[in-house]
């Protein structure tokens, strides 16, 4: 009886979802296997590699120790458990992309004007030094253009403005689709 009621319980979460990742992602929190991690590239330890003014998290991950080798090995920047730090943050994009664990990726862009003016260890600073960031966002109409940019995220992404009251309740807007203007004297709300 045991064996049927798991057989039953399998059988739903694969029809309710990708069955491999979902199933994984339900018996992994089951088990206490899933977590979050962060790759902070605004932190490189390779002069080869360049820094980038965001931080992408993955939360609620199988692949947590797989998500911050890759971070270390191809970006050399800070990969570790845990969530991107919230200091200095502009805004973030949730990434569209589905993955089989059922993780959800955000990037979280900041304010890089003081690295940029104090310097990375082991990189110059000051404006004799060149740019230490390629085009980095200084504003939040700059992050609601990168997650729009379907060459940076093919699959879509949604901004998300981390300092207005609807962030609090997981307030997040659709940069992929334009915000209808208000409308001085629209009646379309009801009488």
């Amino acid at each position: 009886m045991r064996r049927f009621f798991a057989f039953v319980l399998l059988g739903a979460f694969a029809l309710s979802c990708k069955a491999g990742g979902c199933a994984a992602n339900v018996l992994g929190d089951v088990v206490g296997q899933t977590g979050d991690a962060y790759c902070d590239r605004r932190f490189v330890a390779n002069l080869s590699k360049e820094p980038g003014s965001f931080c992408q998290e993955i939360i609620d991950t199988l692949a947590v120790s797989q998500f911050t080798d890759d971070c270390h090995e191809k970006f050399a920047a800070k990969g570790e458990e845990g969530r991107c730090p919230r200091e200095r943050i502009i805004a973030g994009c949730k990434l569209h992309k589905e993955n089989d664990d059922g993780s959800e990726i955000w990037d979280w862009f900041y304010d890089v004007s003081d690295l940029e003016q104090d310097g990375i260890e082991g990189r110059d600073a000051g404006p004799d030094a060149g740019p230490l960031f390629k085009d980095p966002a200084r504003t939040k109409e700059d992050v609601r253009k990168l997650c729009a940019d379907k060459s940076r995220y093919g699959e879509g992404a949604t901004f998300v403005d981390v300092e207005t009251p609807e962030t609090k309740d997981g307030g997040e807007v659709d940069a992929t689709k334009e915000e209808e203007p208000d409308v001085e004297g629209d009646d379309r709300t009801g009488p």
